[in-house]
């Protein structure tokens, strides 16, 4: 049996905006609704990869991106669940994951919950504060694991 190694990280900085999305889509019918209504054009990038703690078996999950390069922000769209396995354990009841990332001035942060509530299938939506969550590190690995 292989050994897990953990690493702790500290000094970094998280930030970029997350908010929690409850929604029975799936993930490429909300990003299509997201890009259709913001025209936005979000690309499927390589899936987030983490290791079981329970087994030696890794879990996928999905993960869309658009970067808007004329007003320097990035957002994404991260799957939470995956055959019963969570990205972020603290929010277990959470679907989706909506990370802005970049320059404020052209992102109003504030109008995204009253936009994404015009999309029918969006149940809530809700900002969440990244420096309370536990198992915020994990949010890293979408980093690593972009290719695009």
């Amino acid at each position: 049996m292989a050994k897990t190694i953990k690493h702790k990280i500290d000094g970094i900085d998280f930030n970029f905006h997350i908010w929690g999305i409850n929604s029975p889509l799936v993930d490429y019918r909300l990003c299509w609704l997201l890009n259709n209504l913001l025209d936005w054009n979000f690309e499927r990038v390589d899936d987030i990869e983490i290791s079981s703690e329970k087994d030696d078996s890794i879990i996928y999950f999905n993960a869309y991106k658009y970067e808007n390069k004329e007003d320097f922000y990035t957002v994404e769209i991260i799957q939470n669940k995956n055959d019963g396995f969570v990205l972020l354990p603290e929010l277990r009841n959470i679907d989706y994951l909506f990370i802005f990332d970049g320059e404020e001035d052209y992102f109003d942060k504030d109008e995204i919950t009253p936009i994404f509530q015009q999309i029918q299938g969006i149940q809530s939506i809700f900002e969440i504060e990244v420096d309370n969550l536990k198992s915020k590190y994990k949010l890293l690995m979408r980093h690593f694991n972009d290719t695009k």
